[in-house]
């Protein structure tokens, strides 16, 4: 696509956007840009990946249905008009919203658009020969760098004009320990709005951590099998909330009836200490941003409270449907993909215990660290998560380090067991989560650290 300024795209979405009458149909028209780079490095490849600005537009109307279209060139905006049908009275068919403007970039410390690719490579590398030096019981290292810069403009015949520009950084490594017969690994990952200054956390010391906590998984012992008290750590309390009131709430699957929540609105749910959220307006984290991409301002969407079911993930679409409010959980992947309500970061809220009153107050239990693997079923209602590694807890102390655990079972006889969550700062593990197996989008999970008086577990 040709390159135009952003005030060149405000005067053309503007006049586009105006030749629709809001009271007949409503209308919007985005602008996609994204660059990406992404860089893996293993003992037998090394892979580099790099997408140059690639933009399109997509524009729609309400109609009964949704009608849109796609252009990869600004010469073809004219042709928006053509294919998008004009209609009359059907305005209010779609509930209708005000109109706001922004304009808005969030500026990394480090523009990962400034660093020369070479760099970025040499930087990977360098981590790489840190890791396989550091003990010959390291045998393999998997390495991941991934950036996206993003740049969306949205305008709408409600009177939206609306530009964000935001950068998506994702570090995972993972040393590989083996000794005798036995291979295992840890791993380090960090995310967030930020550029090329996620690798000012990866001094030396945290590298020699990083590997150390691998080479310690050598000497883990398999998780116990049955029902125990546990207490989950903020990654896994993150991917808990994400698999058991995540995708059966997206809003589409309720309406469909693909959701076992669909009965449970204002019903109890979970423990009454348990508050759940889904909210993009958490600075920093992978899943904000400051609009949805149907020009929703992004705000927080409280789910659960105290334990009650309190609301659905909404798009505009569904939001009208249901006579709801829309919370900002529009999302595209690009704009050659349609629009879901999808998560954005949805997180347990803090309670008032300590992580020392929560372990001391456990005679025999496991404890889950390193969320790795999450799965859920929003027709059934069960759910399986994994984490990397735990400790057992014995008379009220972490005694020994076990390897992967598995938690799982029914969400609705899992989450009423929630009997403490500790206090302190939300922290939000990201990632990338799919609409079945396409329309992958950035999120977040998290939380603080959660117990469960009784909880199903086996080695991972």
């Amino acid at each position: 696509m040709s390159e135009k300024s952003f005030e060149e795209i405000f005067s053309i979405f503007e006049e586009v956007s105006n030749s629709y009458k809001r009271s007949n149909q409503y209308f919007d028209v985005l602008y996609d840009s994204k660059s990406s780079v992404l860089i893996t490095k293993t003992r037998t490849s090394e892979n580099i990946v790099v997408n140059a600005k690639k933009s399109g537009i997509v524009a729609r109307t309400f109609t009964g249905t949704w009608k849109e279209t796609t252009v990869t060139e600004f010469s073809d905006i004219e042709k928006i008009e053509e294919k998008l049908p004009r209609v009359s009275n059907l305005g209010k068919d779609l509930k209708e919203y005000e109109g706001w403007k922004l304009n808005k970039e969030v500026k990394p410390k480090i523009n990962p658009l400034e660093v020369p690719i070479d760099e970025k490579i040499q930087k990977i590398r360098f981590i790489y020969d840190y890791v396989m030096k550091f003990d010959e019981r390291i045998i393999n290292s998997q390495l991941k760098y991934m950036e996206q810069y993003t740049e969306r403009i949205f305008f709408n015949n409600e009177g939206c004009q609306l530009r964000q520009v935001i950068p998506r950084t994702n570090l995972y490594i993972i040393p590989i320990a083996k000794e005798g017969p036995v291979a295992d690994f840890d791993y380090y990952k960090d995310s967030g709005e930020i550029g090329f200054e996620i690798f000012d956390k990866i001094d030396n010391n945290k590298l020699d951590k990083i590997c150390q906590n691998s080479l310690e998984m050598l000497k883990a012992e398999l998780a116990p099998s049955g029902k125990y008290v546990v207490i989950i750590d903020p990654t896994m309390a993150g991917m808990i909330a994400h698999e058991s009131f995540g995708h059966g709430l997206e809003a589409d699957q309720v309406i469909r009836e693909r959701s076992y929540l669909k009965e449970k609105l204002n019903q109890k749910v979970a423990s009454e200490i348990c508050t759940i959220c889904d909210s993009p307006t958490i600075e920093g984290t992978i899943g904000s941003y400051f609009f949805d991409d149907e020009g929703i301002k992004a705000g927080e969407n409280i789910l659960v409270k105290n334990g009650i079911l309190k609301d659905f993930i909404y798009d505009r679409r569904t939001a009208s449907a249901l006579n709801a409010i829309p919370k900002g959980n529009g999302r595209r992947e690009s704009f050659a993909h349609p629009v879901h309500p999808r998560m954005t970061n949805t997180y347990f809220e803090p309670g008032d215990y300590s992580l020392d009153e929560m372990i001391k107050e456990i005679k025999y239990g496991v404890m889950l660290v390193h969320g790795y693997f999450g799965m859920e079923d929003p027709l059934g209602g069960a759910m399986q998560n994994s984490s990397k590694k735990g400790y057992l807890i014995e008379n009220g102390e972490k005694t020994k380090l076990l390897k992967s655990v598995l938690l799982s079972g029914a969400v609705l006889e899992t989450l009423p067991k929630i009997d403490a969550i500790s206090k302190g700062s939300i922290e939000i593990d990201g990632g990338t989560c799919g609409k079945g197996a396409e329309d992958h989008v950035p999120v977040g999970s998290g939380g603080t650290y959660v117990r469960i008086k009784e909880a199903l577990i086996s080695p991972g």
